[in-house]
């Protein structure tokens, strides 16, 4: 049977268990090894110690996550709109495009962690300088995502345009734009991945909550479990964020599922 005539519940069962499985069988062998080689919690805890931490900080991991959370949010929708609007003056103007990007691209060289000292010096220590920092994170895939689908956007439609005496922001705006809509969509799916991350990063230097504040009070205090606790919940906070801007890309653009659905359909069955 193919993969197109299996049942969607069957496709999504034959995707997940593999995985499932072996993460299960990882745990089990890291839950063995700690036992039997009697290695200290405070330098490796076993998965069930970690359990038992997480259901200690329970009570106060809400507030962590909320805050870590709302700074991974707001500085994503403010990445994403410098990076379109960025995305959109270089495809307006191709002195711009010469001129900027490759200077954008050079500050990608520095990592966000030096630039957290300097956010906290000029913001203090509330909430703007990390939803700046997350912001300075995911933007630049966003743009250049984005940026390059509208540079590769040119072809037949342009012309047919421009033929009917479109202006160059009509081509724009009506052909090039729309075009690059899905290739701007994947880079917000990747910038969805380093919010979270970056938010983190951010609560390291400077802040009163949040999973990075979690994350150094641990350290301190050598509760290594804990900080397990804290990298947990960052991976399903990330993967959270993704699935939830990968819906939001699909639902932006159906026309794409019914495109693979008809490839599917044209496959020969196995």
């Amino acid at each position: 049977m193919s993969s197109a005539a299996r049942p969607a519940g069957v496709e999504v069962v034959s995707r997940v268990w593999p995985p499932a499985v072996l993460a299960v069988g990882l745990v089990v062998v890291w839950e063995l090894a700690v036992r039997v080689a009697n290695v200290p919690a405070f330098v490796l805890p076993a998965p069930s110690q970690v359990v038992t931490a997480g259901a200690e900080l329970a009570p106060v991991l809400g507030a962590h996550v909320a805050t870590t959370m709302t700074e991974a949010l707001l500085g994503l929708v403010l990445g994403v709109l410098a990076g379109g609007t960025l995305a959109l003056m270089t495809a307006a103007s191709p002195w711009l495009d010469r001129a900027l990007l490759p200077l954008l691209t050079l500050t990608q060289t520095v990592p966000t962690v030096v630039l957290a000292p300097l956010m906290v010096l000029w913001g203090g220590v509330g909430l703007a300088p990390k939803v700046v920092l997350v912001a300075l994170t995911v933007f630049f895939p966003v743009l250049v995502a984005a940026a390059g689908a509208m540079r590769d956007a040119e072809g037949e439609l342009s012309d047919v345009l421009r033929g009917l005496g479109g202006t160059r922001r009509q081509v724009l705006l009506l052909v090039r734009a729309p075009a690059a809509l899905p290739g701007a969509l994947s880079g917000l799916r990747l910038a969805a991945t380093y919010a979270v991350g970056a938010a983190v990063v951010s609560e390291y230097l400077a802040g009163t909550s949040g999973l990075g504040v979690l994350i150094q009070r641990a350290r301190k205090g050598y509760d290594v479990d804990r900080i397990f606790v804290a990298v947990a919940l960052v991976a399903l906070l990330t993967a959270l964020l993704f699935v939830i801007v990968d819906a939001a890309s699909r639902a932006a653009l159906p026309w794409q599922r019914r495109e693979s659905g008809n490839h599917l359909l044209l496959r020969r069955p196995a």
